[in-house]
């Protein structure tokens, strides 16, 4: 379902709106506006992306089950096998991907360097459920997610590291080395 496209100054409205209620995770009104814009190139409604995304360590993130409504509703199927706090399994099956089971564990979780993170010792079901939405979704219907990650996989991201600044000083003393005089 395409939505009509929502004019800028009503676009910058709804972003303010939403930064300002601090609902939605999202902390400025720029961060609301970018998820609004990609919710409004993807033909929904910019409402939709306050819903369906969070921004982590400056990435738009798609929570699972937006992520998961959006495969079941691209004619996706998925049947779940195993959902406990040591393993959840699933086989995902679309006419486009064709069918697999994808499965996670603490011990493969552990493995990745996942499993003593804090979310993943307070909520592990949850977060092995997230890996294997992403991993079921991506893999046999790629179009739901291109260009992003759910959000428990951006928290498992290592925090971006700051440009370091130049010592300026240094880099005039190599100019000096390399100048020859005749």
């Amino acid at each position: 379902m395409t939505t009509a496209l929502v004019p800028v100054g009503d676009l910058e409205r709804m972003a303010n709106a939403v930064a300002a209620s601090k609902l939605f995770g999202l902390a400025t009104k720029e961060q609301a506006l970018a998820l609004m814009l990609v919710a409004q190139a993807e033909g929904l409604h910019p409402a939709t992306a306050a819903r369906d995304y969070h921004i982590i360590q400056g990435r738009p993130a798609m929570k699972a089950d937006a992520m998961l409504a959006r495969y079941l509703n691209s004619g996706g199927k998925i049947e779940w096998h195993e959902h406990t706090d040591d393993k959840v399994a699933a086989t995902f099956s679309h006419p486009q991907g064709g069918s697999l089971k994808v499965d996670w564990d603490m011990a493969r979780a552990k493995k990745a360097g996942l499993g003593g993170k804090d979310n993943w010792t307070k909520y592990p079901r949850q977060m092995l459920r997230a890996r294997v939405i992403s991993e079921g979704v991506r893999a046999t219907n790629p179009a739901v997610a291109i260009g992003v990650y759910t959000v428990e996989e951006t928290q498992d991201f290592d925090a971006p590291k700051r440009p370091r600044e130049r010592d300026i000083t240094q880099e005039v003393e190599r100019e000096d080395e390399d100048v020859t005089l005749d």
